[in-house]
This record gives structure tokens, sequence and C-alpha cells, in this order.
């Protein structure tokens, strides 16, 4: 499998034998080699970084770092998850739809949007809910971040879970599921699990929830993970129909960390 580690070995690979080739003789290659040599390193480094750049974008692939996606199991199970919570006004009603079928899901929530909503942030804990981490800011330049400054901002949200919870997040999860060199370089060495989704609903951007719906109903499959948020119009008036149609599948609604077989704390 191709990672960022090994198209890196690559690269330099490359590098070297284009730099040590004006030390041979020259023959018509390398003679058309030379003449368009700026050509050939431009191309060499736009398709480093151009790959390198795309593949953030597909954070399944392993490519950056290794992230969970899916569970590992043959079972009829799937499990939901809500990201950019909590909401204080979408979030209590998730709640109630939530707690009617005695669902339990998991909420990777910002650290800023849980500071003056603990109470919320208490029952979701309270409710059998899973809490996970989604960056203090969520900031759009997240990605951009350096390392120190994503360690800062994670252990900052766990700091905030652990004073409702008593206990420290394990799972995190990318904003904007984006995960760069700077996200694996922040994630290397620590507690996080690196979790993202294989059912996306696009919920924040679909005007129809029947299709919202179709999308997500037709993609199910054992351990799927699918991604939702708390402040959407799907999500608020949506969920108990989506509940009830993945029930009608006979797929079971599990909590994150049964279907992945890990703790979700520290």
């Amino acid at each position: 499998m191709i990672t960022f580690r090994r198209l890196t070995m690559l690269f330099f690979i490359i590098l070297l034998g284009m730099n040590l080739s004006n030390l041979f003789p020259g023959k018509f290659h390398l003679d058309y080699f030379r003449e368009h040599e700026a050509m050939f390193y431009a191309l060499l480094v736009s398709s480093y970084f151009g790959i390198s750049f795309a593949m953030a974008f597909l954070p399944c692939s392993g490519f950056h770092h290794k992230v969970i996606c899916h569970g590992n199991t043959t079972e009829k199970w799937v499990a939901i998850t809500f990201d950019d919570g909590p909401d204080p006004l979408k979030t209590p009603v998730i709640l109630d739809i939530l707690q009617r079928h005695g669902i339990k899901a998991t909420f990777f929530c910002i650290g800023k949007n849980i500071e003056g909503n603990e109470l919320l942030a208490t029952r979701i804990h309270e409710n059998g809910h899973l809490i996970g981490n989604h960056s203090f800011s969520h900031s759009r330049w997240f990605d951009l971040f350096p390392a120190r400054k994503m360690r800062g901002e994670l252990a900052g949200t766990d700091n905030l879970v652990h004073g409702i919870t008593g206990k420290t997040p394990l799972f995190f999860r990318p904003p904007f599921g984006v995960v760069n060199p700077m996200v694996s370089n922040a994630l290397k060495k620590m507690h996080w699990h690196a979790i993202c989704w294989n059912i996306r609903s696009f919920d924040t951007m679909e005007k129809e929830p029947r299709k919202t719906m179709q999308r997500i109903t037709g993609k199910l499959k054992p351990g799927a993970i699918i991604l939702l948020h708390d402040f959407t119009p799907f999500t608020e008036h949506h969920l108990d129909d989506l509940i009830c149609g993945i029930i009608e599948k006979g797929y079971s609604i599990v909590p994150l960390d049964q279907m992945l077989n890990l703790p979700a704390y520290a």
C-alpha cells in the first residue's frame, strides 16, 4: 500500500537519480533530460505535493496516518456518530430521539462548543453516549496548524471532557475529515485513535431529506460508521425515521467502542 512515507522515499530516490544523471556522459535520452531539466524537476515536485494534497482528503486510505473508518465485524452492526456539537437547540432533540429508541451514539464535540454547554455535555454522557474529540476550535485552518498547536487543541478539549465525565477521550475525529502530514505528526505517539466514517450523509448540504435517507440506508453494511451532525435540519427532523429505516433493514445500532472493540476513554 502506498503511503506518504513511501511516496517521500520514492521522491528522493528519483530526485537523486536525476541529479546523478548529470555525472554520466551525454546520450540522447540524457541530452533530452538536460534540455528539459527544469520541466522534469517541476513535474516531479508538483506530482509529489499534488498526490500528498489529494490523499489528505481520502483519510480512509491510510496514506498519511492510520484512520479507522469502519468496524471489522460480520455482525449487522452500525454506529451513528454526530459531529460539531453540542448544539444547545438541536442536541437535546437528538438526545430525546435516541433515548426513545434506546440507541447509544457517539458525539464528536468541539471544545469551544462544550464551553457554556457543560450541562448538555453532561447529559450526553449520563445518557450513556460516548464523547469524542473533534478539536477545540474546528478552525478552517486547523489542518495547517503546527503539530504542537494541534495537540494543544486536542488536549484542551480532552480536559473539558475529563472535567465533565472524569474520563479522557481516546477517539478523535479530524475536522473536515482531512488527514495530512501535520495532523499525522500531531497524532504520532499520542493516545488518540483517528476515527472517520464510511457512510457520509451530506446532511449539511443535501436539501432533500429523502435523498439523504436513501444515501445512508443504501450503503449500509456490517461495521458501517455513519456521519451526521448535531445542528442540521435533517438530523433534527428525520433522525427518528432514519433509525427506523436502519432497523427495518435488519441492522442493530451499537455503541462505537463496542463495534470497534476499542476503549473510548483512557
